[in-house]
């Protein structure tokens, strides 16, 4: 899926993602996102951090896709690519209220999860790794891609 999006630059492993990735903080879903966003009024931020070897080496050019299922429907939220460090931070994204965890009524309200995904041509894909967003609280999501070794899709 991902790989549809991501088309090779003109320099040897850049990453250029077209007009089908959105800009780092749109929302393809308004009215239902401003029905999500009442139910969790609570803002919390995400980063992720793209690495090789265990961690040891950061991996740049990795593209990282934020998504929501919603209503049944699978909504992407943010699609960006990591920096030389092997980041993309600065996702603010919704969460239950700090305040609502103390309120029976409210605290029926589950957590908010989210799914990501991460890309890069030479190396598995990893998909749909889950993460909670709590309010107020930067949420650091550490992954370790691991080498295609000369592995075919195509068979």
């Amino acid at each position: 899926m991902y790989r549809d999006y991501l088309n090779s630059g003109n320099n040897p492993g850049e990453i250029y993602a077209p007009d089908r990735v959105l800009p780092q903080g749109e929302t393809p879903f308004r009215d239902e996102y401003e029905e999500y966003i009442r139910a969790y009024p609570g803002r919390g931020t995400l980063k992720v951090q793209i690495s090789v070897a265990r961690g040891a080496f950061p991996l740049k050019n990795v593209l990282v896709d934020v998504s929501q299922i919603y209503n049944g429907v699978r909504y992407s939220l943010y699609n960006d690519v990591t920096d030389i460090s092997g980041i993309v931070d600065n996702m603010v994204l919704p969460a239950r209220s700090l305040e609502s965890t103390l309120n029976f009524e409210s605290s029926q309200i589950p957590e908010a999860e989210y799914l990501v995904t991460v890309f890069h041509p030479d190396f598995r894909e990893m998909t749909d790794c889950t993460v909670v967003i709590h309010d107020k609280t930067e949420t650091i999501l550490p992954v370790s891609l691991v080498p295609l070794t000369g592995e075919r899709e195509d068979g």
